[in-house]
């Protein structure tokens, strides 16, 4: 398996899809009310040190980074917490407007 950074272009799609999966309500909710930068924060708070996987991806919260594997490409990125934070703020922002 390769471990790269995510650029934060490269397999955008995969890497969202994987974020809305590990993410719950309640981060639904503070994303919507903080910016990007305080929800990337938060969202570490609530999530270093857990994780969650599907026959799709797996994704695993670090003290300094998320890492996201892909298994239909066998690729592990890892992501800061701030790129999952405006990736994830970005897309729940325009998806409600």
């Amino acid at each position: 398996m390769v471990t790269t950074k995510w650029d934060g272009v490269t397999d955008s799609e995969e890497i969202l899809a994987a974020l809305m999966y590990f993410i719950n309500e309640k981060d639904i909710a503070v994303c919507m009310a903080k910016s990007y930068g305080d929800f990337g924060k938060d969202m570490r708070k609530a999530h270093m040190n857990g994780g969650k996987g599907n026959d799709k991806y797996n994704i695993f919260g670090w003290s300094d980074r998320i890492d996201v594997t892909l298994h239909s490409k066998n690729i592990r990125y890892t992501v800061t917490w701030n790129k999952a934070a405006k990736l994830l703020h970005k897309h729940l922002h325009g998806e409600r407007k």
